[in-house]
C-alpha cells in the first residue's frame, strides 16, 4: 500500500463533506449487525474516520487503524470530547498488527480497504482476522469487485488491479473470495453484490457487501 499516495490524498480530501459523512454501510451494519451495546470494534483501513467515529457515536468501542498518520491527524481533529472515551484512533498498519494483543474483539470492519491491499497482504490479513476474532464474531466487508464499471479501466498493474486516475485498485472476484472466507471457517450471514450502494458524484460502483461469522 502506497502510504505516501494515501498522505496526499487524505491532505487535499480529507475534511471534504462529501467524504466526511458515515457511509452507508456503516448504517447498514448498524441497523442489522451491530445490535448489541458496546461492541469493541476495529476498523482496518478507517481513513479520515468517518465510519468510526459515527460508530463511536452509538456507544461501541472502535480502535480505528490507519497507516496514513495524516488521516489518523483528521481523525483526531474531529474527535469531539462525547466520544474520546469510544473512538482510538491508531496509525498502524494493519496487515502485521498483533491482534493477539486486543483484549476482546467483537467485529472487524473493512470499508474500501481491502482492494486497496495486495493479493499477498490480503492472504495474511484474512486468517489474521479470523483467529483474533472473538467467538460469534463478525466481520464486515464493503469491497469494489471485477463487475464493477471501473474494472479494466486505466493502467494494469497485476491480476484485477488497474490504475484510473492516478487511484490504484484491485477488483474483487466475489466468488473466489466467498470461497476463501468460507475455506478459513468462516460463516457467511450475508452478501449482495450490485451498484447503487454507495454513490458518489458520478461514480456508481458495483460492490461486494459481506457479513461473515466466526
Amino acid at each position: 500500500m502506497d502510504i505516501k499516495y494515501w498522505d496526499n490524498y487524505y491532505q487535499q480530501h480529507g475534511k471534504d463533506k462529501d467524504i466526511s459523512k458515515h457511509s452507508s454501510f456503516s448504517q447498514f451494519c448498524l441497523d442489522n449487525f451491530f445490535t448489541e451495546k458496546n461492541l469493541n470494534i476495529v476498523e482496518l483501513g478507517s481513513g479520515n474516520g468517518r465510519d468510526a467515529i459515527f460508530l463511536a457515536h452509538h456507544g461501541h468501542q472502535v480502535v480505528a487503524i490507519d497507516q496514513s498518520t495524516t488521516a489518523i491527524d483528521i481523525e483526531k481533529e474531529n474527535l469531539h470530547t462525547n466520544v474520546s472515551q469510544y473512538l482510538h484512533p491508531k496509525a498502524l498498519d494493519f496487515i502485521q498488527e498483533d491482534y493477539s494483543q486486543y483484549e476482546k474483539i467483537d467485529v472487524f470492519y473493512s470499508r474500501f480497504t481491502i482492494h486497496s491491499i495486495t493479493k499477498d497482504d490480503e492472504e495474511l490479513l484474512l486468517p489474521n482476522v479470523y483467529n483474533a476474532l472473538s467467538s460469534n464474531g463478525l466481520f464486515c466487508i464493503e469491497v469494489r469487485t471485477i463487475k464493477d464499471p471501473l474494472y479494466g479501466v486505466g493502467e494494469s498493474c497485476g491480476e484485477n488491479t488497474f490504475i484510473t486516475d492516478n487511484h490504484q485498485r484491485r477488483f474483487i472476484n466475489s466468488r473466489v473470495f466467498r470461497k476463501q472466507v468460507l475455506d478459513l471457517g468462516f460463516k457467511e450471514l450475508y452478501f449482495i453484490e450490485e451498484d447503487n450502494l454507495s454513490i458518489y458524484k458520478n461514480d456508481n460502483p458495483v460492490l461486494m457487501r459481506i457479513i461473515l461469522q466466526k
